[in-house]
């Protein structure tokens, strides 16, 4: 039995304000380690939020000082932690998400699918990638992604057994929110930890409800709609036995498509 222990860093991000930000990390981190968290989880853009007026400017390389820091904060608990960053990147800006430990990067990804106004800024990724732990395969998605079905399942075909997924997800979109993050675990028999921020950036309202889903779909953990910091404890196997009652993996049939006649017959 592989039990890791995730904790869910439920936050406020103060726009633009990196410094303010991560000092609330490093205690989110210091009290998610004396509760035993293996890894720590943490929103989307949780350094800066989406400030689109200084977006450039905030923008940093990864790895880069903001990686320095959580690897710092890694080393210091001998934790793993993941959330999504800006980031420089020689052809534009990103948002990256990436998965920390104590040697540094140990994982980054491209968000695939910017939000409405975000694709004016940020440029989409275009590959899905995981990496082996020892507790488990692990795998980057970021907010949006989470919509697209096919996001999930091309981490689910690689072995992944574990997806973290920090977001933004802002009102009137809760159940919508439940519902996606739900329907990913279950449709690839995986667990998936998708970290929600709360507060206002002043445009959108954001509600929180972090959440851990099983591979059945069902809810194990969920927050509530103010900062916090959530513990549960995962048994990444399980999803393994599930899968020796029914694999939905082995089991589907892609197919094709088949135009049908629009004539009345």
């Amino acid at each position: 039995m592989a039990v890791i222990r995730i904790a869910l860093a439920q936050m406020n991000v103060e726009l633009g304000n990196k410094q303010a930000n991560l000092k609330k990390v490093s205690a989110l981190v210091s009290e998610a380690s004396s509760r035993g968290a293996g890894v720590v989880c943490l929103p989307e853009l949780f350094s800066t939020g989406f400030a689109k007026e200084t977006l450039s400017q905030l923008a940093e390389p990864v790895p880069g000082p903001t990686t320095e820091a959580l690897r710092s904060q890694a080393s210091k608990y001998g934790l793993l932690i993941a959330g999504s960053i800006l980031e420089k990147g020689s052809d534009g800006l990103y948002n990256t998400a990436v998965l920390v430990g104590s040697e540094g990067l140990v994982l980054k990804y491209h968000k695939v699918h910017p939000f409405l106004e975000e694709s004016a800024f940020v440029t989409g990724g275009g590959s899905y990638e995981s990496r082996e732990m020892p507790f488990g395969k692990c795998g980057l998605l970021v907010c949006y992604d989470a919509a697209f079905p096919e996001a999930a399942r091309a981490l689910a075909l690689a072995g992944t057994q574990i997806i973290f997924l920090p977001a933004n997800w802002m009102e009137p979109f809760l159940s919508q929110w439940r519902l996606a993050t739900s329907a990913r675990a279950l449709d690839n028999q995986l667990w998936l930890v998708a970290v929600n921020r709360v507060g206002t950036d002043g445009v959108y309202n954001y509600f929180g409800h972090s959440r851990v889903v099983d591979p059945y779909g069902n809810t194990l953990v969920e927050c509530g709609e103010q900062e916090e910091l959530v513990l549960a404890d995962i048994d990444v196997d399980a999803a393994t036995e599930f899968k020796k009652m029914v694999n939905f993996l082995s089991d589907r049939k892609p197919g094709t498509y088949a135009a049908v006649s629009a004539k009345t017959p």
